[in-house]
């Protein structure tokens, strides 16, 4: 019995060992949470996670999650290290506020803005709707339930002078809404993400409809009351039948990481991601928006987490 029992301990400490040169080999590991398998978080989180493996080799792991809301969650429940987030729902987690009321998680840096999130609010072809406020007593779709969409959508209509009782609510997802606007159930949807948007561009070509301007006021409201928010232009003919620019408001899509991460380990991520946008973007065209000049622009004064601080001081971004 008592060899039984030196051989079982003699296992164990075999087995500590290894654990212990995993953690000094890999560090974490790493668990980089994403988006729904059919959003550009998804592709783009394996990505940056491959990328990022490849070239420190150290372990990044991606999964898959139901987006921004889901992922601040896990990293505040300490299931994930990584994630993929708009500023507005890193803002509220932040703060304790909004979606994350009672659930404050102070912990949340940013490691790099990506890409400007711009709300496009798509009616159908109708001459009844020439303008956001027209859309009252319609049905809308307000984006997925739990999104950044769904909660900015909140906003915008709110801006425009719309209430949650003043319209029928749906929340579904991009391809669903599309769904919903071919089929005649709604009037309208916000299709939040980047310029040019794929579903914005699937819609308005199969279904008689366009992207309507914000009004002033309503863009004043929006910047000055929600630190992440900016104004933005779409640009003349981005989209079908588009001759004029579409006034619209923004934010950026954004990489936070859990305070605990080492320093080193955040400085090393955020190096390598921008010395390799060239590859990122060969195989991403979102890439193409990203620059490290934006990357600390509208953080709505969420910290930077001080491995990432290092690295665009480095660079000269801040000072």
């Amino acid at each position: 019995m008592k060899k039984v029992f030196l051989a079982i301990v003699s296992i164990a400490v075999m087995l500590l060992a290894g654990c212990q040169s995993n953690v000094e080999r890999y560090g974490e590991p790493l668990i980089f949470t994403t988006g729904t398998t059919t959003g550009v978080f998804y592709s783009l989180g394996a990505g940056i996670s491959t990328m990022w493996t490849n070239e420190l080799e150290k372990r990044v792991a991606s999964q898959a999650s139901n987006g921004s809301i889901e992922n601040l969650n896990l990293m505040r429940k300490g299931e994930a290290n990584i994630s993929f987030t708009t500023v507005n729902i890193a803002y509220e987690a932040y703060n304790g506020v909004g979606s994350f009321e009672g659930k404050q998680y102070g912990d949340v840096r940013i490691l790099g803005n990506l890409y400007p999130n711009i709300s496009h609010i798509i009616v159908k072809d109708d001459e009844k709707y020439n303008s956001i406020e027209d859309l009252k007593g319609t049905s809308f779709v307000f984006g997925a339930a739990g999104s950044a969409t769904e909660v900015e959508s909140r906003l915008v209509l709110e801006a425009h002078g719309i209430g949650e009782k003043d319209i029928k609510a749906n929340y579904v997802g991009f391809t669903e809404a599309t769904d919903l606007m071919r089929n005649g159930q709604v009037e309208g949807v916000n299709i939040y993400t980047g310029v040019p948007a794929a579903a914005a561009t699937e819609l308005i070509s199969t279904v008689e409809s366009r992207v309507l301007s914000f009004s002033e006021s309503a863009i004043d409201h929006l910047v000055e009351e929600y630190p992440w928010n900016f104004a933005y232009t779409i640009e003349p003919n981005t989209y079908d039948k588009q001759p004029e620019a579409i006034q619209t408001v923004g934010q950026y899509s954004t990489i936070v990481i859990d305070e605990s991460v080492k320093e080193e380990t955040v400085y090393q991520l955020t190096k390598e991601l921008w010395e390799n946008l060239d590859y990122l973007q060969k195989s991403f065209s979102i890439a193409k928006q990203f620059s490290p000049e934006s990357a600390v622009a509208g953080t709505a004064d969420i910290p930077l987490h001080p491995g990432a601080e290092r690295y665009y001081r480095e660079i000269g971004v801040i000072d």
